[in-house]
């Protein structure tokens, strides 16, 4: 009753659950054939792919010109040389300046490796990429003992009589190649100075007057272009029925990585270029042996890292486009196909089950279909709205009541049907109907069921992969080593006086970071070889030395312990004999240890050898020990011998120990040993000489 009354609270009977009735003249009627499924027409596009041989160009910012610079600077003293050679400072008379150097002129110190500075003022020897230091006389004339002449001297600080100037000259001559900006037409020195292009001279601050050669330029401009890859790549084109559809060049090496689309088409002198979304970068279709510039060593200025990084960003949008237009269509493709699935799956049980059928083709309740041929009718009935009836049985089907009418809804497609499948009522196998999102027992009686029925799930495994661009983080539209050469030009201005004194530090004995700085780099193969092979050398012939020493060292003490042997066997050889005489015990002599075993028998046996000869003696001559007695002490006298011969001596007194526990053993058997014993010290003391002897007890 408790249960029943629960259920009402929780299913209120004036719910309306939403039936639907397939008994009406206006009805949505549908025909579905029973033969067949249509096709998936996705509208895939179809891609062509294509190998050709291309050259991928990048519009070049810089070219190189070959430079020469020569820098003469001059250190002056003017001296007054006055009556008797007395010399004098004048005004003006410390200058240090830059003397300047013609073309020609500079080209004859490099040519010729002399230069001039007036009459008897001749330099020779002069080195390109070297600077030396000369001393001489300009104008006036200085001798040994200190004697002058002086003359009239001139030069851009002003004008002097009667002087002498001595100089110091530094000349320095260069020679190099230095980038050129085609684009602004200017050339950039070592130094950061920027000159024109067109003047063919400029004054360096670092390294003096520079001089170049003009950059010869075609009217064709084939110098701007630089060759970043030539080989074969792949030509895609996304839609071969649509002949406007992109055209994608693509390139996925080790080194090489690049997925460039053409634009538009730019005709040069004869050959036509393919433009890219990269304004610096071309793509030129051509045959192996026909090429529209030779390919050569890209110059570092000319490494744009800004096209590096913008070409990986334009490959990484062709990959992710690719890949989820692929995925797109894989998902539909799949999606088309399970659809197709279960509409064959739900025709195939249409004739058996039209309800069923209905439910799982609209995908809900109140449908109902009815099979007639090869054909199904399907069915949309009106809802209408029922309450939840109470019986006294048990059905299959729910029972409701619609117009005060009793009737009933079958599973699933809730289609009001007059009669009902009666069934046993069983609290085992109870029936179940989701009624509001909760799952109601009928027993008959309702009530709420805790645990909800399982539920199935698909078990669809994901088969889609996602292709990875390959090695985008080091590969690109320039090689590994182009990058390389791009770091060091970048960061050798910054990094050149900390290395600089790095190596000044470590060649002084400092503490530097052994990171940093490499020998490595100093050395070549070959010496590096050299040097391995030497110390190995040395090494072993070390490892030589010390063996022929310790063979020495082992061959003295294999002598000695030998030596040793034969001694040690000597000895235990006569050991042996004295005690075992001529007998096999003497093989015994060679180990040290069985020498010692065989000598400690024998004193084992010693003793026993004693002690056998004093109980083999007649009974006819036994000596009677001496009563022994259990007082503290015994006095022995020992009468004397011989009257005459000593008579001087005296009786003596021998204690025992009152302890005569080593004795309780005998049982008071006479001890004859122990009697020999006693009797052999009384003789030892008869042959004393003349003198009075007294043992005292203690």
């Amino acid at each position: 009753m408790l249960m029943y009354i629960a259920a009402l609270v929780f299913i209120k009977t004036s719910y309306a659950l939403i039936g639907f009735d397939c008994g009406g003249q206006h009805l949505n009627v549908t025909s579905i054939s029973l033969l067949d499924v249509g096709e998936c027409n996705l509208n895939y596009r179809k891609t062509n792919s294509s190998s050709i041989y291309v050259q991928l160009l990048q519009l070049s910012d810089y070219n190189h010109a070959e430079v020469i610079q020569c820098k003469v600077e001059i250190s002056r003293t003017i001296y007054y040389c006055g009556m008797h050679s007395h010399v004098s400072v004048v005004h003006n008379g410390r200058a240090d300046y830059i003397h300047e150097t013609g073309y020609t002129q500079c080209l004859r110190i490099l040519q010729d490796g002399t230069f001039s500075l007036g009459a008897g003022n001749v330099i020779h020897g002069l080195k390109s990429n070297q600077t030396s230091f000369h001393s001489l006389t300009l104008a006036g004339r200085t001798s040994n003992d200190g004697s002058c002449k002086g003359t009239q001297y001139s030069d851009p600080y002003g004008t002097w009589d009667n002087v002498v100037v001595q100089a110091t000259v530094k000349i320095s001559v260069k020679t190099s190649h230095v980038p050129v900006q085609l684009n602004s037409g200017k050339i950039i020195l070592k130094s950061g100075t920027v000159c024109r292009l067109s003047e063919s001279f400029c004054l360096d601050s670092d390294d003096g007057y520079t001089y170049w050669k003009p950059v010869p330029i075609s009217s064709c401009d084939f110098h701007k272009y630089d060759v970043l890859y030539e080989g074969p790549a792949t030509k895609i084109m996304d839609d071969t029925e649509n002949p406007s559809s992109p055209i994608i060049y693509s390139l996925t090496t080790q080194d090489i990585t690049f997925a460039l689309t053409k634009t538009k088409e730019q005709p040069l002198c004869g050959y036509t270029l393919f433009c890219t979304e990269h304004p610096k970068l071309f793509i030129f279709e051509t045959k192996e042996g026909t090429v529209f510039v030779n390919r050569g060593i890209i110059p570092v200025d000319n490494l744009d890292i800004f096209a590096y990084m913008n070409s990986k960003f334009v490959y990484v949008e062709k990959h992710i486009r690719q890949q989820m237009t692929s995925l797109y269509y894989n998902v539909m493709q799949q999606k088309c196909e399970l659809e197709r699935q279960v509409i064959t799956n739900a025709l195939s049980f249409a004739t058996l089950q039209p309800d069923e059928f209905a439910y799982r083709l609209m995908k809900g309740p109140g449908y109902m279909a009815v099979t007639t041929g090869e054909v199904t009718h399907v069915i949309k009935c009106i809802p209408v709205d029922v309450i939840i009836r109470k019986t006294e049985e048990c059905f299959t089907e729910l029972p409701v009541t619609a117009r005060n009418t009793s009737l009933f809804l079958t599973p699933k497609s809730r289609i009001i049907t007059k009669y009902g499948n009666q069934r046993e009522c069983s609290y085992e196998l109870p029936t179940l109907y989701r009624i509001e999102e909760t799952w109601v027992q009928f027993t008959p009686e309702p009530q709420v069921r805790q645990l909800p029925p399982q539920q199935l799930k698909p078990m669809t495994a994901l088969s889609w992969k996602y292709l990875t661009p390959g090695p985008l983080a080091v590969s690109g539209i320039y090689s590994e080593k182009d990058l390389e050469k791009l770091r060091d030009h970048i960061m050798f201005p910054a990094e050149k006086p900390a290395l600089l004194n790095t190596v000044a530090r470590g060649l002084t004995g400092h503490s530097i970071d052994t990171n940093a700085v490499s020998m490595y780099n100093l050395l070549d193969e070959a010496s590096l070889n050299k040097i391995a092979e030497s110390a190995a050398s040395k090494v072993w012939n070390g490892f030589v030395t010390f063996g022929s020493a310790t063979a020495g060292i082992f061959g003295i003490m294999v002598i000695i312990r030998i030596i040793k042997l034969v001694i040690d066997t000597a000895i235990h050889g006569y050991a042996l004999h004295t005690v075992y005489g001529w007998s096999m015990h003497l093989i015994g002599a060679i180990w040290s240890s069985l020498t010692h075993l065989l000598l400690h028998l024998a004193n084992t046996r010693s003793p026993d050898r004693n002690n056998n000869d004093d109980n083999n003696k007649p009974p006819s001559a036994p000596e009677e020990p001496p009563a022994l007695s259990t007082e503290p002490s015994m006095l022995i006298e020992i009468p004397k011998p011989n009257e005459n011969a000593r008579s001087n001596i005296e009786s003596a007194t021998i204690n025992f120990p009152p302890d005569t526990a080593q004795f309780r053993h005998l049982n008071n058997i006479p001890d004859t040993s122990q009697y020999q014993i006693l009797n052999n010290r009384l003789r030892e003391i008869e042959q004393i000489p003349t003198k009075t002897s007294e043992f005292v007890p203690k």
